[in-house]
């Protein structure tokens, strides 16, 4: 498995049903373009990143950041996660099943602020 693209990456994840996705092959596939050019990834992340495909992508960052040492990125993160406020939160217009039925509002910060903070703890000093 390979990506062109940061965002065929992130579509990639969620499309796939829960049960018939490659996680080992997704997830190096993912952390290979997501760790090849820290400035893009940044840039992706604050521009081009819907809130579905944080969701999804925050599921690799401890391995990004673990592979990257970017605390710049870390920072990436936490400023993207708190532009998603309750008001622009908008749980029925996501496209995966399960991000409809079963991630409101407080389960996705907490979600992500979570893996953050794992993937901080990635980072040496």
């Amino acid at each position: 498995m390979k990506f062109t693209t940061m965002k065929q990456a992130a579509q990639f994840r969620i499309t796939e049903k829960e049960d018939n996705y490659w996680i080992e092959d997704y997830w190096k596939a993912a952390i290979e373009i997501f760790t090849k050019d820290c400035a893009k990834t940044m840039k992706f992340f604050q521009n081009d990143c819907t809130d579905e495909e944080f969701y999804w992508l925050s599921e690799i960052f401890e391995e990004i950041a673990e592979k990257t040492q970017s605390k710049e990125l870390i920072s990436t993160w936490r400023s993207r996660l708190a532009s998603v406020s309750s008001e622009n939160y908008c749980q029925q217009n996501f496209t995966s099943k399960e991000m409809r039925q079963y991630v409101d509002y407080s389960e996705y910060v907490r979600s992500i602020k979570q893996e953050i903070d794992y993937a901080e703890g990635r980072i040496g000093e």
